[in-house]
């Protein structure tokens, strides 16, 4: 499994590395392993970019769910 994968599973489930996350998704993303080309890929948000570097059988969907309280 890529350390983008385990990065995203573990953002999943981890609800402060989430929070750290939406402040500074580039930091969080290079503390937690991922190379300059995982968190250029991210950053961009080209799914099509992210499938042709990690091949479809790689590619996994994650939903978060995040409610806003103002």
């Amino acid at each position: 499994m890529s350390n983008l994968n385990q990065f995203a599973q573990k953002l999943s489930a981890d609800a402060a590395l989430l929070e750290a996350y939406k402040k500074d998704p580039q930091g969080v993303m290079q503390a937690n392993g991922l190379t300059a080309e995982e968190i250029k890929l991210v950053m961009a948000g080209d799914m099509a970019a992210l499938k042709a570097h990690f091949g479809d059988d790689a590619y996994q969907s994650f939903v978060v769910v995040h409610h806003h309280s103002d």
